[in-house]
């Protein structure tokens, strides 16, 4: 599998850290720290919550850990917490919000009634949501991280 273009490994070098630093930094394993660093897949499954957890400790936005080069990386605070005060700030519905992101409606519900944690969403999906949203990422969580 290709490694990371510019993501985790060196945002983790920039810092000064190892692996198991940054480990006992943020609580994610250093085995699967690895496995961000190495598999550019993995990295754009990674859990929001996750991502969130290894951007505060490296003092970067979530999006600087998306894998891919050509990508959106914009978004400022919505000034709300949470995807459903986000759409509606934006005035959206779930139906053109889905339709902006390419993310399914009955996964946006999901999201948005906590059938699935949005901390459990990946980085791939939060992407799209924030491009379409034209948010950070990190204001989706409610857990606060």
């Amino acid at each position: 599998m290709e490694g990371a273009i510019m993501g985790l490994r060196d945002l983790r070098e920039r810092n000064g850290l190892t692996l198991q630093q940054l480990d006992a930094l943020t609580g994610v394993d250093f085995t699967r720290l690895w496995v961000y660093e190495n598999h550019a897949d993995e990295a754009r499954n990674m859990y929001l919550g996750t991502a969130a957890k290894l951007a505060q400790a490296l003092h970067c936005n979530v999006l600087d850990l998306y894998p891919d080069e050509h990508v959106w990386r914009g978004g400022v605070s919505a000034g709300v917490v949470g995807l459903k005060n986000i759409r509606k700030a934006r005035k959206l519905t779930q139906v053109e919000l889905a339709g902006l992101s390419g993310i399914a409606r009955p996964s946006i519900s999901r999201f948005e009634t906590n059938g699935r944690p949005v901390s459990q969403m990946y980085l791939r999906t939060a992407l799209r949501l924030s491009e379409a949203l034209q948010c950070d990422p990190v204001d989706f969580l409610t857990e606060g991280y």
